[in-house]
């Protein structure tokens, strides 16, 4: 019975086939438009791309040539000719489109869309270095499906749901008497901006005040010529051991989800204001604003108390009630959320700008190159994990793989392969999704509990369990049966006689 009951159960699995994943090639389908005054010179611009394109090794791009017609060539303004285009020429999810205006300053201009302006004389290479940087980020791509350890990103992939906890930090609130509404700035910044790029991730925003939670780092004051007279300098050195000593006070209850952490630190009078110096004894400060970001933790703010409040308590009067600047430090936070998601392109092509930012949603083809490259990172992760547990099973052959584990791996497996299809036939929402349902059961499928259910029952063991029990036992019975064998040969040879 007991040999019975550890028996290793293992259902049925794909395994040569999900060992020969990394063997089927991952491409993805884009479409790319281009519209210019003289139908002449996008036919050239097509027809050099399409042979910069031709070798890719990941994509399939196929460019169209955008007609001109009537209201279009009206057009006074380039944002008005973006829009005839795009009414007149509806685009898919990872679409591109490169619109002709003669009038350009710089060579291309990257909007909000999914399209970009350029200059009536650049050249198609570099129409392709931009596709290749900032819309496709080939290089992004290459980093995470190289087997070269050299040039790899040990990145993770997106996971299927974060915490996103906003804290508000005042080590003395006796003496700072800092009001805002921190609750409320986050439901009209940070939960609508992460509402757009819910295709990915689902996020959870809490908010927090903490009090009586000061860093832990040796600040310099250094003499300027502001009425107060100095400031403060924290060391960028410094940054690390400072979120240390504040990360165990953060967490307002224990969640099984990956946490992002946004913190704004109000310092005290009379350590403020307070600025981050590089190595070099600069002052990091920009637009007014200090804020640094660790990609594994979260951002972190530094909001100065006004002036005329760190004066009166220099003067000895009482503490002045003041608000923080819910608009400066919303509009960092999102700035930081774009890094720490890993959205934002951070790659500078000369020639080339991009507009700013002026809603609270992503650019449309900045999040769409962040979920292509998403669900290419969930299928190469999916992928890598499923041959993992594949291999590992076959070295360890007590390991037990039950229905639930079984269908977990199996699903994972064919959502893999619908995935891969839905990227090359141009379907980067449903790829998107096919490659997180993957990812979610490649997850699931090999950190299971029940995978451990019989490892402390090997073979070995039962051996070692079973030879001491029955070999007393079998050494009479095996003796008894070497007397009979004797005594049938005795009974043989006298009947011969």
């Amino acid at each position: 019975m007991w040999w019975k009951t550890t028996t290793v159960y293992r259902v049925s699995l794909p395994s040569s086939d999900i060992l020969r994943l990394s063997e089927q090639p991952i491409r993805a389908a884009v479409q790319v438009g281009i519209y210019t005054q003289q139908p002449s010179r996008a036919q050239l611009l097509i027809s050099e791309l399409e042979s910069a394109f031709k070798d890719s090794e990941f994509w399939t791009v196929e460019f169209k040539l955008l007609a001109n017609f009537v209201k279009a060539s009206q057009a006074h303004t380039p944002d008005a000719l973006e829009k005839l285009l795009l009414e007149a020429y509806p685009q898919s999810v990872g679409d591109f489109m490169f619109i002709e205006w003669p009038k350009l300053e710089d060579e291309l201009l990257l909007t909000t869309e999914r399209s970009a302006l350029m200059r009536s004389d650049v050249s198609s290479s570099k129409l392709s270095q931009l596709l290749h940087s900032k819309i496709l980020q080939t290089y992004r791509i290459n980093q995470i499906l190289t087997t070269d350890e050299r040039l790899g990103v040990k990145s993770e992939a997106p996971q299927p749901a974060y915490d996103v906890i906003v804290s508000v930090l005042n080590p003395k609130p006796r003496l700072t008497h800092a009001q805002w509404n921190v609750a409320l700035a986050a439901q009209t910044y940070i939960e609508p901006f992460l509402a757009q790029i819910s295709d990915i991730s689902n996020y959870t925003v809490r908010t927090q005040w903490k009090y009586r939670v000061s860093i832990e780092a040796d600040l310099k004051q250094v003499r300027d010529q502001s009425k107060l007279g100095r400031h403060y300098a924290l060391q960028e050195s410094a940054l690390p051991h400072l979120l240390t000593s504040i990360a165990q006070n953060l967490s307002g209850s224990i969640t099984d989800m990956p946490v992002i952490n946004l913190v704004v630190y109000i310092p005290p009078c009379s350590s403020a204001p307070l600025h981050i110096y590089n190595n070099a004894n600069e002052m990091l400060t920009r637009n007014g604003v200090d804020a640094f970001i660790s990609p594994a933790w979260g951002g972190f703010i530094i909001a100065n108390p006004p002036e005329h409040v760190c004066l009166a308590h220099l003067n000895d009067e009482p503490p002045q009630t003041y608000y923080v600047n819910t608009n400066d430090n919303m509009q960092v936070m999102l700035d930081q959320l774009h890094k720490l998601l890993d959205i934002s392109s951070e790659v500078q092509i000369a020639g080339v700008k991009t507009v700013d930012i002026e809603q609270l949603a992503p650019r449309r083809w900045e999040y769409e190159s962040y979920m292509r490259r998403s669900a290419i990172r969930h299928i190469a992760t999916a992928s890598s994990t499923l041959e993992s547990l594949i291999k590992l099973l076959d070295q360890i052959s007590y390991i037990v793989i039950d229905d639930k584990v079984g269908t977990a791996i199996t699903n994972s497996y064919g959502d893999i392969l619908a995935a891969k299809v839905a990227l090359l036939e141009h379907r980067l929402l449903d790829a998107s999704a096919l490659a997180k349902r993957a990812f979610v059961a490649s997850e699931r499928g090999f950190f299971d509990a029940s995978l451990l259910a019989q490892l402390y029952f090997p073979d070995e063991q039962k051996y070692a369990i079973y030879i001491p029990l029955f070999l007393p036992v079998m050494v009479p019975v095996l003796s008894s049966f070497n007397m009979l064998r004797k005594l049938l040969q005795r009974r043989r040879k006298e009947k011969q006689q």
